[in-house]
């Protein structure tokens, strides 16, 4: 048997973990995460603190909303509206209308992150109330590409890791750095087109049963059976958990941030 010098030896490998699994990013971002809030549409996210003052959180997250209220871990209650927003990158700026004590996560500024690099995320999944965000775990595990309606390609990161409903607008942290790489977008939720073209009957249906539903701003709005049904689906759906989620990318982030006047 041939004796192999380890030291010689090219065999690449990651580097050595030498934090917990929170990394050194997590005590800054216990501070810097908010619960994002749209009273009027019923949605929920995360963001989280730029060194400008502005946060950063998801655009769907914040779609079509007029009051927007962010919410500390040390309980403050702000009150926020949209600076820009981004449906393709899935990114929005919003600002705060008080002084924000709380201290900023730093945007890296490495040219490229390796697949397999560890990261974490924190933020407020569906159906937890507390005020300290929660810490999700897991690694870099590949890039995935979708086509546009302009047609321009889009890359985003494919985390494997637990991204649930409320996680997005979450900050990407690179575990080793605490520097953000990315933001939380969406998980992995796959649905065939045969479901989904059903799920698109249904919600387009108008006979039937009529549900009268109170909305989270207190209006009323009637549903079919089949919208019924269908929002029950959506719903079921939206808890599927295969622990692979999809975050906005390094490069657009700070792309973004740039196009908006704000140096990452």
């Amino acid at each position: 048997m041939t004796e192999i010098n380890n030291s010689e030896a090219e065999i690449p490998v990651s580097s050595l973990i030498n934090t917990d699994s929170a990394g050194i990013g997590g005590p800054l971002a216990l501070n810097s995460v908010f619960r994002v809030v749209c009273p009027q549409t019923g949605y929920a996210g995360t963001g989280f603190l730029h060194r400008g003052g502005s946060v950063v959180t998801a655009e769907h997250v914040i779609r079509n909303a007029s009051e927007i209220i962010l919410f500390s871990s040390t309980g403050d209650q702000i009150n926020a509206s949209t600076l820009a927003s981004d449906a393709d990158l899935d990114i929005a700026l919003l600002s705060v209308e008080a002084q924000v004590s709380h201290p900023a996560l730093p945007i890296s500024d490495q040219a490229e992150v390796a697949i397999g690099s560890q990261v974490t995320t924190w933020g407020f999944p569906e159906g937890y109330a507390g005020r300290i965000p929660l810490l999700s775990v897991g690694y870099l595990s590949g890039i995935d590409v979708s086509r546009l309606t302009s047609g321009s390609i889009l890359q985003k990161w494919v985390v494997n890791a637990a991204f649930n409903r409320g996680n997005s607008g979450g900050p990407l942290l690179n575990i080793e750095t605490g520097e953000v790489i990315g933001v939380v977008s969406s998980k992995l939720a796959p649905i065939s087109q045969t479901a989904r073209s059903a799920l698109e009957a249904l919600s387009s249906q108008s006979s039937g049963f009529v549900y009268t539903a109170t909305l989270p701003d207190g209006s009323q709005r009637n549903f079919s059976e089949g919208q019924v049904v269908a929002q029950v689906l959506s719903e079921l759906r939206a808890q599927v958990q295969l622990v692979i989620g999809k975050a906005v990318m390094l490069g657009d982030l700070r792309r973004y941030l740039e196009s908006n006047g704000i140096q990452p």
